[in-house]
């Protein structure tokens, strides 16, 4: 890869942001050029440009505006992505907008309209897609060596957000005003993304349980049950939320069994685990996570050789709609249609 372009960041609000710019920073196509301060954690975000030694902007739209830059990453609260979204558009930027795109169907289309009609790549970052397991996964599903797809059993677990060590606020994934949501949103959306995937299918139906069942007093839920079945008959299971204890060894909890008619693969995340049970002979591995670094190069690749990124923003949509039939569904008590939605 020999030409190079130049990236930005908006916003340290997120959790993520940090391994996206210290992703962005270590790329050998991409020249960091600057870090704007907007909504949570501003001083995070001055602190990481002084750290790059890269200008700080109080402003974002000023970042935006720099005639060099080719495109950012977008760690706001979700309730401040249509608008950064409309800005960089506008300008003609690339947008790397972390999950979820949005907190209604109505607004993540207004995301994908802008960036369509402007002629930019918009991309959301789910994470396990670029986890090695799940890609060995998926390549032995599309090539047909697993067999036919059955079922997906899916957990996803992290830590109570306000307790990320550290001088950052991140209590703002525990207002629901901002995040629309609590665990199950902001864990679990990883991974309903990647049983989409997985399935190579999209959502017929969904029923789960979201609510609060380990941090009282939260006003938000920390824990969702979600099942769901696809269009072409696989059947999803997903737990997810804040649910680790204090005590447990890691913040993450990623581990998915896939069941197919020739075997079934086990990724256990904590200690990094990848077995393939054929009906022959069984297969482990180890493996370690650099998934921010392929997510951040993926969206580097898809601008230098024009062409969609391979999370699009009708696929962070489509997590978005079963997510919030999950949520439907939790309130009702019944089964969710997703129909066209």
């Amino acid at each position: 890869m020999t030409e190079k372009l130049s990236l930005g960041i908006i916003s340290y609000a997120h959790p993520h942001a940090p391994k996206y710019a210290a992703a962005i920073a270590a790329h050998s196509a991409v020249d960091f050029i600057g870090i704007a301060g907007l909504g949570s954690n501003a001083f995070l975000a001055r602190n990481a440009a002084a750290q790059y030694g890269i200008p700080y902007y109080d402003d974002f739209v000023e970042l935006l505006e720099e005639d060099e830059l080719t495109g950012v990453y977008v760690g706001t609260e979700p309730t401040r992505h249509l608008d950064v979204v409309r800005e960089a558009a506008a300008r003609g930027k690339h947008i790397l907008c972390d999950k979820p795109i949005a907190l209604t169907l109505e607004e993540a289309d207004e995301i994908i309209r802008l960036a369509r009609e402007a002629g930019v790549k918009l991309m959301v970052p789910f994470n396990p897609r670029y986890q090695l397991p799940l890609m060995k996964v998926k390549a032995a599903l599309d090539s047909g060596e697993a067999g036919e797809l059955i079922s997906i059993f899916a957990i996803k677990y992290g830590k109570l957000p306000t307790k990320i060590p550290g001088p950052a606020d991140y209590g703002w994934l525990v207002d629901p005003e901002q995040a629309g949501g609590g665990g199950f949103l902001d864990i679990g959306i990883h991974a309903v993304d990647a049983l989409r995937w997985l399935a190579g299918s999209a959502a017929r139906r969904v029923y789960a349980h979201v609510g609060t069942a380990l941090c009282e007093g939260l006003p938000v839920d920390d824990l969702g049950l979600m099942t769901v079945e696809f269009e072409n008959g696989v059947v999803g299971t997903l737990s997810a939320g804040w649910a680790n204890p204090d005590s447990y060894p890691t913040w993450l909890d990623v581990r998915f069994e896939v069941l197919t008619t020739n075997g079934a693969f086990l990724i256990d995340s904590p200690y990094h685990d990848y077995w393939c049970y054929g009906p022959d002979r069984a297969e482990r591995q180890y493996w370690w996570r650099r998934d921010v670094d392929g997510l951040v190069d993926e969206f580097v690749r898809a601008i230098l050789e024009n062409r969609e990124p391979m999370i699009t923003g009708g696929d962070a949509r489509a997590a978005l709609a079963i997510a919030l039939a999950a949520y439907e569904s939790s309130a009702s008590g019944e089964v969710v249609t997703l129909g066209h939605r």
